[in-house]
Order: C-alpha cells, then structure tokens, then sequence
C-alpha cells in the first residue's frame, strides 16, 4: 500500500493536478466577497497548469489572455494564486519548449502582466509593473537553465552509450583479429607442412608400390593420415576465422549485414556510399561471409591507414560471378609507412577469396586513394 502511494505521488501528472487544483482553490479564496461573476470564472483557466508539461505553450498563453481580460477592469484585483500560476507557467514555458516557442510564451506572459498592471492601483507605475514582472522573469531564466543542463546532460549519456558501444565493438574486433592472425600461421606453418608429408608420401608410393609393397602401404597409411589432418586442421581455420563473427543471433554475416557496417563506419567518420546493380540471388554462407569481410577489410583499412572521409561501396551482380570494389578518396598510404593493401588482414581475405574460386585485387588509385576489388564466383546456395 506504502508502494503504491509513493508511486502515485511521485506521478508528475498528479502533483501538476493537485498543484493546479490548489492555486485555483487559493486564487478563489481570495477575491472579496462581491468581486464581479466574470472575475471569478475567468481564474477558473488557473486549471490548466494541470496540463502543463504536455502543452506549456497553450497554458502560457490561457494564463497571460487572464491576466489581459482582468486589465480591463477599472482596478484588477492583485490575487496572488495567479501570481504563482504567472511564474510557473513561465518556468515551464522556458524549460519545456524550444528557444522561438519558450520566448514567445514569454513575451506573451510579459504582455499580459502588464496589460492587467495598467490600470491597477498598486502596479500601475512602471516602478510597479516591474517589481510584479521581476519574478516570473528571473524563472523564466532559470527554466531556460533548467532546459540547458537536462540537454547536456541527455547529449552526454548519448555519448556515453556510443563509447561504450564502440569500446565493446573494437574489443569485439581485436579478439577477431587475434584468431585470424593464429589462423594464418596454423595455415602458414602446420597445414603447409602437412602438405608436405602428403605430397612426399604420394611420390614414395609410386616408387615403392612395386618394389617394397609393405612400405608402400605403410606411405599410403601415411597420406591417409596426412589428409584427414589437413581436413580437421582446414575445419579448425574455419571456427577460428568465422564462427568469431556470429552475431548474437547465431549466424555468421552476410550481405544483408552491409547496411550495419556501413552505419557503424560512418559512426566512426567514415561516409561510405553502397550501390548495386544487377540481380541479387542467395549465396552459401560462407561465400557471403567472405564477402562481407572483404568490404569490412577494406573499409577498416580506409580508416585506419589513409586521410580520407568517403568511401564508395560498389556491388555488382551477373550470371557468373559477384564483383566487389571498395575505393576510398585517401591518399593511397595515409600518413603511417604501412599500405593499406599491403597488410596481414588483405592476405588472408585473398586466400579466403581463392578457396572460393575468386579473385582479390587491391591497387592504390593514381588521382588518389585505394581500390580493392574482389570477383566471387556465383553458385546455388
């Protein structure tokens, strides 16, 4: 029960209720006993500071026609339930519109005050127009400092979010890049010695097939084991160099995740277009995951190695074959004494790319800037 009333009361629509029905309640209670008919309805309009938040304008603006209405009496009654309603209205008008909108409503409380003042007894001078204008003005200023704060504050957890994203997308990418640089040195290192062993094997079985039939068997035992290691070795590649890219749903990316990529580069300062010409048809996963890499590859290199904020995303399909080209508006080297083509991440999407049956090409572009072109063959998925 405690609960729920702590919940209800803090409901900023309530209190604004409660507050609107009080100042109404008080502004009432003041007025003389023969105040005119007219005087009394019009302070009724005090109930729309309930709605304050939500239409601070319109309530700025049915308190300040009040305020004018009631000037036209020969002495306007000095109530100061309408007084506070004046300098709420004028707190929330500043600190929930934007500049245009919360001047305006300003200006109109200003001239509303005033309106009523002339012909007043008390604050009819200028002397006294100002003392009653002092206070809703000095709010005024505090709700647009109101208004100003709650902006930075909102812009600073945006960025916040965004840093923090990112911090755990270059995590991401470092740990990414950690498994394909152990992948490329098991493929440099074991796969090709292994190789080796296999091929050796197939040579010294053709000699000794005839001759030593026992050793012969004993290389083709040889070559059996040399090949089923190859095929375990290729399929750890594969978990080191692509299952770390699985999004949180499961699948490895694809195509359809370009749009993604290029939204989080240009998060980065990277205003990348994306074309696409021809017919798009389905593609086995991993040729999709390649080329999917080759675009991120290029575009990472773009950031990191050459002074350029474009880039230009090409994809073009034919019956044959998927082209990929990526250039970048750099100056080919950027400012650091590593190429943009000539690093680790390129080598390894080349032969990535051949295990496919394609090409990789990169190339720095004579007016200035880098080109990586990929060619994938296209088949059923």
């Amino acid at each position: 029960m405690g609960a729920s009333i702590r919940r209800w009361s803090a409901d900023s629509r309530v209190i604004d209720a409660l507050l609107a029905i009080a100042l109404t309640a008080m502004s009432q209670a003041q007025l003389p006993t023969g105040e005119n008919v007219w005087v009394r309805l019009s302070l009724l309009v005090i109930v729309v500071l309930a709605v304050r938040r939500r239409w601070p304008f319109g309530v700025a603006v049915a308190l300040a026609a009040v305020l004018a209405l009631q000037g036209l009496s020969a002495d306007p009654p000095a109530n100061f339930g309408l007084y506070l309603a004046v300098m709420l209205a004028g707190f929330t008008v500043a600190a929930e519109c934007e500049l245009p909108a919360a001047v305006l409503g300003g200006l109109a409380l200003v001239a509303g005050v005033v309106a009523h003042d002339v012909n007043s007894a008390d604050y009819g001078s200028a002397a006294g127009m100002a003392s009653d204008l002092a206070v809703p003005v000095v709010l005024w200023g505090v709700g647009r400092g109101v208004r100003i704060q709650r902006g930075r504050a909102d812009r600073a957890g945006a960025l916040l979010a965004d840093l923090e994203a990112e911090q755990e997308e270059l995590s991401r990418l470092a740990v990414a890049a950690e498994r394909r640089h152990l992948a490329r040195e098991m493929h440099d290192v074991v796969t090709h010695s292994v190789s080796v062993i296999v091929i050796q094997a197939q040579a010294a079985q053709r000699v000794l097939a005839v001759e030593q039939p026992q050793v012969a068997k004993a290389l083709t035992d040889i070559e059996t084991a040399g090949r089923s290691a190859l095929t375990e070795m290729r399929r750890l590649l594969g978990v080191l160099r692509d299952e770390e890219a699985a999004s949180a749903d499961g699948h490895a990316p694809g195509l359809a995740d370009l749009p993604a990529l290029l939204q989080l580069v240009g998060r980065a300062g990277l205003d990348v277009e994306l074309t696409q010409t021809g017919t798009p048809r389905p593609l086995a996963s991993a040729v999709e995951l390649t080329a999917y890499r080759v675009v991120q590859e290029a575009l990472t290199n773009a950031l990191r190695h050459t002074a350029t904020t474009t880039a230009r995303v090409a994809l073009a399909w034919t019956d044959s074959e998927l082209a990929l080209d990526v250039k970048d508006t750099g100056s080919g080297t950027g400012s650091g004494t590593e190429s943009p083509g000539g690093g680790r991440g390129l080598l390894g999407l080349r032969e990535r790319v051949l295990d496919h049956g394609g090409t990789l090409r990169s190339s720095v572009i004579p007016d200035g800037g880098y080109h990586v072109a990929a060619r994938l063959p296209v088949r059923p998925a």
